[in-house]
């Protein structure tokens, strides 16, 4: 049995229980109406969330907000090495040792 010739059967259960569920809630006293709702419910569900999946969803609609990644940003100056270095977070570190080479 192919996938959607299961998603199809799993469909038809559900709708068939529907059915029952609703002659149920008409017909029956109060147990049967109880029990047909609550049927109704359940399957009802499972029902809606199968032809959700079987249905092709729509593609996601791109907001226009330009996002700072998308943005151009100027080009990065020329690297200058004036022999300095700046430390920002020295949180981690207990002891520092830099050699120039």
């Amino acid at each position: 049995m192919t996938q959607k010739q299961h998603i199809l059967l799993t469909l038809g259960k559900d709708l068939l229980f529907i059915l029952v569920a609703l002659f149920l809630i008409v017909k029956g006293r109060f147990l049967g109406a109880v029990i047909g709702v609550l049927a109704l419910l359940w399957y009802g569900r499972d029902f809606w969330y199968r032809v959700k999946s079987v249905l092709p969803s729509a593609a996601p609609v791109r907001d226009n907000v330009e996002r700072p990644s998308e943005t151009r940003r100027p080009e990065d100056g020329p690297i200058i090495d004036d022999g300095k270095i700046q430390v920002t977070d020295l949180s981690g570190a207990k002891e520092v040792d830099f050699e120039k080479e």
